[in-house]
């Protein structure tokens, strides 16, 4: 199947965990992920002189954070154990947020060796449980080298 080149739609998107490596990845999709959201912004390195009257600056460090509901679901879900197991034990997976399916050359999106910073869990009363997640970028390396987050496309 081949990537379709026309506007995404959020429910086309797909989040995954990685059980495996950076270099040959198994990814696990979060199938039950409702609302998924990336932020990246930087700070901002002052640059001013006496030279300008303009105040100016710089992009320095950037930040992600990666959130998302996750729609939980009585019995066996064997996702939401994972990602509730990982958040409690501070187990640092690899996930990617993705404009389509992990199997598609072209399709793209940020992936991270991410912490789970946050795991609330919501019981509304006249709501599905939810619970939800935010995870932000952890120091992990791979054959003697950092892994920083990246622009990940697949089939590139």
């Amino acid at each position: 199947m081949s990537l379709v080149e026309r506007p995404v739609v959020g429910q086309e998107c797909k989040l995954y965990y990685n059980t495996g490596t950076h270099a040959s990845p198994t990814w696990v999709e979060v199938t039950r992920a409702i609302n998924v959201n990336v932020s990246i912004s930087k700070s901002e390195a002052d640059q001013a002189s006496r030279t300008s009257s303009w105040r100016k600056s710089r992009g320095a460090l950037k930040d992600l954070e990666i959130s998302f509901t996750y729609r939980k679901k009585q019995g066996t879900d064997t996702v939401f154990d994972a990602l509730q197991a990982a958040a409690l034990a501070g187990t640092v997976y690899e996930y990617a947020v993705l404009d389509g399916a992990a199997t598609l050359a072209g399709v793209q999106g940020i992936r991270a060796f991410c912490e789970l910073m946050t795991l609330n869990n919501g019981q509304d009363l006249e709501a599905s449980e939810e619970v939800e997640f935010t995870a932000k970028p952890t120091y992990h390396e791979e054959s003697s080298a950092e892994v920083d987050p990246d622009w990940y496309e697949v089939g590139a």
